[in-house]
């Protein structure tokens, strides 16, 4: 009777002081808030005044030159677009939780992305496809970075990959200046594991660039991923959600 009135008295402030500093840890250290992008990026003035030059309105002086006219809305079927690097970038969203405890917590890693973006109405036979460089994968949590690169084995699997089999939902003509939505089917390989997924599109067109947001959702186990978990007392959920943000001009 003593010893559970000592333990009462001694041990659970001690478990509560150590819970206590789990909590503040994980809210002040770890813990992240990230929100989802709801739009495709602005296109920067310096490429949308870049490529004006080759965006004309009809009028008679260019006709009685027998000049090319290329109206705003015009798009070259299949026309390839060059993911610029600099403008663009692809991120994960997991949700995390202390313990036991669903707490309202969302982290966000960002790394960079290289490829090409299709446009066509049906089919895209320049082809959507892009690497992402999973090593550069970083988030505000140094510790959380560690264990998403160990789960994700990016020393043996160092890029995450998708190439398009078709596109649906693109207007026609394409509007300029003007958000649409469209869906791009085609395989996504992450962790040495493909799959066929369907990502939801928010795309814009000015002139000849064109900025999208792709969103994917995940689950981990569909790509033999471990969850990852921070010091072992913060582990995630089971599925995460992945962004592609791109900017890119014509090829």
């Amino acid at each position: 009777m003593r010893a559970f009135r000592r333990l009462a008295l001694f041990g659970l402030p001690a478990v509560i002081l150590v819970l206590a500093a789990l909590f503040a840890i994980w809210w002040f250290a770890i813990r992240s808030d990230a929100k989802l992008a709801t739009s495709a990026p602005e296109i920067p003035d310096s490429l949308t005044s870049a490529t004006a030059a080759s965006v004309s309105t009809p009028n008679d002086r260019g006709s009685a030159l027998g000049s090319p006219i290329v109206t705003a809305s015009a798009v070259t079927s299949g026309q390839p677009y060059t993911i610029l690097a600099d403008q663009s970038s692809a991120s994960y969203f997991v949700g995390e939780k202390l313990a036991s405890l669903s707490l309202p917590s969302t982290a966000k890693g960002t790394t960079g992305i290289e490829g090409t973006f299709g446009l066509d109405n049906n089919s895209l036979p320049a082809g959507t496809k892009f690497t992402v460089d999973m090593t550069g994968l970083e988030s505000d949590e140094g510790r959380r970075d560690q264990r998403v690169q160990a789960a994700l084995q990016t020393s043996r699997y160092p890029d995450a990959t998708f190439v398009s089999e078709t596109v649906t939902g693109v207007p026609s003509p394409v509007p300029e200046a003007t958000e649409f939505d469209l869906q791009l089917t085609g395989k996504f390989t992450l962790h040495g594991v493909t799959r066929d997924v369907t990502w939801d599109v928010k795309a814009k067109k000015q002139g000849q660039a064109i900025s999208a947001l792709a969103t994917l959702k995940i689950n981990f186990a569909d790509y033999n991923t471990t969850k990852p978990d921070i010091a072992g007392f913060v582990s995630v959920v089971d599925t995460a959600t992945i962004q592609v943000s791109v900017v890119a001009t014509a090829a």
